[in-house]
């Protein structure tokens, strides 16, 4: 016959097992958005490491000179088994914002997106012209 001490023993490490096993393995990995700038051929080009959006979750703006970039999905994931049931929720977002230099031409950036990355085309202007702006991204 197994003590007290035993049992709980055991309880403890059949939940520490269970936890160990489920929590760890199956933690979302923290994405890293990171950002390449371009300065070439009178375009400024920016790269935009996104994966895990769709095209039409990002929100592109240019307010008073600043190029904000933000992106936010979610999903909801069930498991049904004989003797629990398990959710998750995962959501993931983006928001990066930059200064922009004076002499870009806002009436004519490009932005798309495509294997999980994000490309935005800026060209450089002569003059100085409006500074707000929202992009689509194609």
């Amino acid at each position: 016959m197994k003590t007290l001490a035993q049992k709980q023993s055991a309880v403890k490490l059949l939940t520490e097992e269970f936890w160990s096993k489920n929590e760890i393995v199956n933690q979302p990995a923290k994405i890293e958005h990171s950002v390449n700038i371009i300065d070439k051929n009178g375009n400024y080009k920016i790269q935009v490491n996104a994966p895990g959006f769709k095209k039409d979750e990002f929100k592109i703006k240019i307010e008073n000179g600043v190029l904000n970039i933000q992106a936010y999905t979610s999903d909801k994931k069930e498991e049904i088994k004989k003797n629990y049931v398990r959710k998750e929720f995962l959501t993931s977002s983006l928001a990066r914002s930059f200064r922009l230099p004076e002499g870009i031409d806002v009436s004519n950036i490009k932005a798309r997106y495509k294997n999980g990355r994000l490309y935005i085309k800026m060209g450089k202007a002569n003059t100085v012209k409006q500074m707000n702006k929202k992009v689509k991204v194609q």
